[in-house]
């Protein structure tokens, strides 16, 4: 074989081995670029914002973000398993029952948990035992409210939140339980200012936190220090 040809030969092999190589690295990449994060709920503006400031952000270390709309305890679910890769903002502490989830601590917002009543002048000075002497309806899913009212009788939780409302404008349940941003932006969209009325003392005021599945631990850690580095 002459140089020439040996040459030519030795080319075609260095493109078909680049060819295959290329191919055999897309799943990875794949992976790397792109991942999946569960959100749950009507979508209030704390969760868009918080949407906004993790896409920016993981676009600076690489990483696309997809948002995949679940019922609250199966986004919890899906994320635990791996089949999703995370969850958008959740209240803290959530690995003891999602050992699988790993918090990034740097808290993303602070949402306040308000109650809506027709009833403005019921008073909730005792903060979640208050729960206890009124009928209430909350979101299924939202942990915050089904930890802090485990074993209330007063109170079940609802797939669907409009119908919640809906519940208590029936005269059904006398609260509803929710984020006061979600909240505030329901009323507006069921068209129910003057009826329905944002009762002024918080339940409770707690910081919400990115979280992700453990197989990305090493992004979790750069996700954090940049995080930090903006907070």
């Amino acid at each position: 074989m002459t140089s020439g040809k040996r040459d030519k030969t030795a080319a075609k092999w260095l493109v078909a081995f680049s060819i295959f190589c290329l191919h055999a690295a897309c799943p990875v990449l794949a992976q790397q670029e792109s991942i999946r994060i569960a959100t749950f709920g009507q979508g209030g503006p704390m969760e868009k914002t918080a949407a906004i400031q993790l896409t920016e952000l993981y676009k600076k270390l690489g990483i696309n973000l997809e948002f995949v709309n679940l019922p609250g305890n199966r986004a919890l679910q899906e994320s635990n398993s791996g089949r999703l890769d995370g969850e958008l903002m959740r209240k803290g502490g959530l690995a003891v029952e999602y050992p699988n989830l790993l918090q990034i601590m740097v808290p993303l917002a602070t949402t306040n948990t308000v109650a809506f009543a027709m009833d403005k002048n019921i008073d909730l000075d005792k903060g979640w035992a208050s729960l206890k002497e009124h009928t209430f309806s909350y979101e299924t899913g939202t942990k915050v409210i089904e930890q802090n009212t485990q074993g209330f009788s007063t109170g079940h939780a609802e797939h669907n939140i409009k119908a919640a409302f809906r519940q208590m404008l029936n005269r059904r349940v006398e609260l509803i339980v929710i984020d006061e941003q979600s909240g505030l932006q329901l009323v507006k969209e069921m068209k129910l200012e003057g009826t329905v009325h944002m009762l002024t003392q918080p339940i409770s005021t707690i910081p919400l936190y990115h979280y992700l599945h453990k197989k990305h631990a090493d992004l979790a850690s750069r996700l954090e220090a940049l995080l930090r580095k903006n907070h």
